[in-house]
């Protein structure tokens, strides 16, 4: 039975997610300018989800599927506004990336990939947090769904402590768990399609450009910085938390880890052909003209035909697709702040104090605005509420947009408390990792990831984007 205290908790969490919105409601001007009663009540609406979603007051697929609801009934938004992005690029690579995670975990080819890197690395420490680190990289453009990506290098990570006699919490457990978490959340950046919120936020950005950015466009905007970045991450943990493991007892318990696997089966080759089939498809969007999403819609038809058999009717419908409910309620917040011209009102808000930054200062406030936007919001509801309004400031402050977009989704990709990331969150709960070392290394991180966008990554995208 649970105790006196939860149901306080519970009390206090259910207050703040209706006091919060009533607050946002009566902080709007009103009246003043340009701000209207709907704006007013799509502030509360959203304040409110948001505030639910990060109290766990109300399960998030639950209010994924009423928020577009109340857009319409109390906001005036229409229908066909709210429910518009269902008609995007978004619901069907969420469905693909799925899917396609599933296979990977499956039939064992991503831990495969992984113990193949690892190995090939040596066998020492440091080697093997680089060999997970190559591993990621080459699973990342080919499984296009963040929790795929993460159940897939968890596995692989658990493995290794368990095969190398890494106890849970210790430093070399928790180094190896960090290493993969990072490698996950870093090489996502490197592409349009590793996570559903890279993608909703492009096409946010692309809307108030008027441009379309292909798959590989992005990649060659994102893929060099974003392995730059990986290998950062990497690096800290190696830097901060040093193990004095025996070299030789390690490589000895790699090689039984990797003998048990034993040589590909016939369903991680036909896994391992149609990923390399995926990636192509993707890479040459801009020859054959085909979006990410039917790319992927086609592939995970493809895996259900005579010959490939890596998917059936029984193990599709073990997939868990509720949380595709989560991301086109989340989009339904950008599609209607745009309607309401919320996102025109907040940049005419926020433009006079990011005026007279240079470019490369600019990109750093967008990536402070971003690690500032964890600690409230989940990294989907941030890219859906932020995005167009930080498109709009890029436009009047002569800023390429898509700099500030990708400045804002390496903010994004900063934390330090578990709950504010689905992943990270993930990883903890593991029950490897201890908080103090990983506090240590992401709070470093987030300090010279900030270095990174301004002296690096800022740079080389003005000169790319010109």
């Amino acid at each position: 039975m649970p105790s006196p205290g939860f149901y306080k908790a519970s009390l206090c969490k259910w207050g703040l997610s209706l006091l919060l919105p009533l607050l946002a409601y009566f902080a709007m001007p009103v009246g003043k300018g340009i701000v209207t009663v709907h704006m007013a009540l799509f502030m509360a609406f959203t304040v409110w989800a948001v505030s639910v979603w990060s109290m766990d007051v109300i399960d998030q697929v639950a209010v994924g599927i009423v928020l577009p609801i109340f857009y319409i009934v109390f906001c005036g938004v229409q229908q066909r506004v709210v429910f518009g992005p269902w008609l995007g690029d978004v619901p069907i690579i969420v469905i693909g990336g799925f899917t396609l995670g599933k296979i990977f975990h499956d039939t064992g080819l991503g831990k495969r990939i992984g113990l193949v890197c690892v190995r090939a690395m040596g066998g020492s420490f440091t080697g093997t947090l680089f060999g997970i680190c190559i591993a990621g990289a080459i699973i990342a453009p080919l499984v296009p769904s963040i929790m795929g990506k993460a159940a897939i290098i968890c596995a692989l990570g658990v493995s290794l402590c368990d095969a190398l006699e890494f106890n849970p919490k210790s430093r070399e457990a928790t180094a190896v768990m960090l290493a993969c978490l990072l490698t996950v959340t870093s090489t996502k950046l490197c592409y349009l399609t590793g996570g559903a919120d890279l993608v909703l936020g492009m096409a946010l950005v692309d809307k108030v450009l008027g441009i379309k950015t292909t798959w590989l466009e992005y990649a060659m905007y994102n893929f060099p910085p974003g392995m730059l970045y990986t290998i950062m991450s990497v690096g800290l943990v190696v830097l901060l938390l040093p193990s004095k493991t025996n070299k030789a007892t390690m490589k000895t318990n790699l090689l039984a880890k990797c003998r048990e696997i034993g040589p590909a089966s016939p369903e991680q080759k036909r896994a391992g052909y149609l990923m390399l089939a995926t990636l192509f498809l993707l890479a040459t969007d801009k020859l054959h003209g085909i979006s990410a999403g039917i790319v992927l819609i086609v592939i995970t038809f493809a895996t259900f035909l005579p010959g490939v058999k890596l998917m059936d009717g029984q193990r599709f419908s073990k997939i868990n697709f509720a949380p595709l409910f989560f991301i086109m309620g989340c989009m339904a917040i950008g599609s209607a702040g745009g309607a309401l011209k919320v996102t025109d009102w907040i940049a005419s808000v926020t433009l006079p104090y990011l005026q007279n930054l240079s470019d490369n200062m600019a990109g750093l406030a967008a990536y402070v605005l971003g690690a500032a936007a964890n600690f409230l919001l989940t990294p989907l509801a941030a890219t859906t509420t932020m995005t167009s309004p930080l498109a709009e400031l890029g436009k009047q402050m002569h800023v390429d947009s898509r700099a500030l977009y990708f400045a804002f989704q390496y903010g994004l990709d900063n934390y330090i408390f578990p709950y504010e990331y689905a992943v990270l969150l993930y990883f903890f709960s593991s029950g490897y990792i201890l908080f103090k070392d990983m506090f240590k290394v992401l709070a470093v991180r987030m300090v010279l990831a900030g270095c990174f966008i301004a002296l690096v990554a800022m740079p080389y995208w003005n000169i790319i984007l010109m």
